[in-house]
């Protein structure tokens, strides 16, 4: 394709283009993007058609924008950061469907390049993302007991309410949860990590007292260990963020609603710290593993370990569970995912 400069000089070069989904506060918007195939660290450019498309209107005096459909929601325009690079959830080297140093230590150079094209065959799987899987909902049953609502806990001091304040917004960009008025409220606490970091969590101990139990059964950890076996093959997967990959059914999102200082919020996707929230996802990794008789492959709640006796099979193996990923629309957690390690 000829492109024209902002110099005015003309230029012949290659673009691709891909059909991605763009999610704006719980939006999505179907877009076809155009990419130039030597560029590196740029900002993704949107343009009329874009916000036309999306029905996005800027306010520029007030420094604001909002949704044709809901004008009366105002959102603030973002600085921009001083590294764009700080907002890429992937690297933006073409790392991600590469083996790592720490990987595939024991496999011959063609192995390693067999592996690395399979991993870049199925990139898909690895990036963030994307529907629900439409395999499985997450219900809360709750018979005819009546709403449960808990005020919200103090919060001191003010640089949690601004972790705080950040986690929600993050929630809103990605679709996971939503405003709402509802009768159910739980409260919000921010659990430090070791990093020094702090944990958004939602405290459904009122809500699970009343929630009927769900007995699907859990793998038991000395089943799976007398399953298993030293194989020379080993992969782990790991599902990303695995619990907001399961949505919450429509009936059942207002039992979800926290309360924080910010407002009243509830899950479309299922979040931590519900009572039968592992059940759901157990029995969707289940259904996962159906079928797979062929393949050893150990699913334990996010986790799904894959075995093989020769490096053959095993490719077989990941090529059949990266096509069961497509096929339930489940994404991996590339970082957490260790490839082909020696387990004997």
């Amino acid at each position: 394709m000829q492109m024209t400069l902002a110099d005015g000089r003309t230029q012949t070069t290659e673009i691709l283009t891909t059909s991605v989904d763009i999610r704006i506060q719980g939006k999505v918007i179907p877009t076809e993007l155009l990419i130039l195939k030597n560029a590196r660290g740029n900002r993704t450019l949107l343009g009329i058609d874009f916000l036309t498309a999306a029905g996005i209107v800027l306010d520029l005096q007030r420094k604001q924008w909002y949704f044709t459909e809901t004008f009366h929601r105002k959102y603030n325009f973002v600085k921009a950061p001083p590294n764009i690079n700080a907002l890429l959830t992937v690297d933006p080297e073409p790392h991600l469907c590469q083996l790592r140093k720490n990987e595939g230590t024991h496999l011959s150079l063609p192995q390693r390049e067999e592996l690395n094209s399979l991993l870049e065959k199925y990139e898909e799987c690895f990036q963030p993302g994307g529907e629900p899987t439409p395999f499985i909902e997450h219900r809360i049953n709750t018979r005819n007991h009546l709403p449960v609502a808990v005020p919200p806990y103090r919060m001191n001091p003010s640089k949690k309410k601004e972790i705080l304040k950040q986690e929600i917004d993050r929630l809103l960009s990605e679709g996971i949860i939503e405003e709402c008025e509802s009768l159910y409220a739980s409260p919000v606490v921010l659990i430090p990590k070791p990093n020094g970091t702090f944990r958004l969590c939602i405290d459904y101990r009122k809500l699970n007292e009343i929630t009927v139990a769900d007995t699907y059964p859990l793998p038991r950890m000395d089943d799976l260990l007398h399953q298993a076996k030293l194989t020379p093959f080993m992969s782990t997967l790991d599902l990303r963020a695995g619990y907001h990959q399961v949505k919450v059914h429509v009936e059942d999102q207002d039992k979800t609603a926290f309360v924080c200082p910010f407002g009243t919020y509830r899950f479309l996707l299922m979040p931590y710290g519900l009572r039968n929230a592992p059940a759901t996802f157990q029995r969707l990794m289940n259904r996962f593993c159906n079928g797979l008789e062929d393949i050893l492959a150990l699913p334990y709640l996010d986790d799904i370990i894959v075995l093989s006796e020769t490096f053959e099979k095993h490719m077989f193996d990941l090529k059949t569970i990266f096509e069961r990923l497509l096929h339930f629309k489940l994404k991996a957690n590339r970082e957490k995912m260790p490839f082909c390690l020696f387990s004997s």
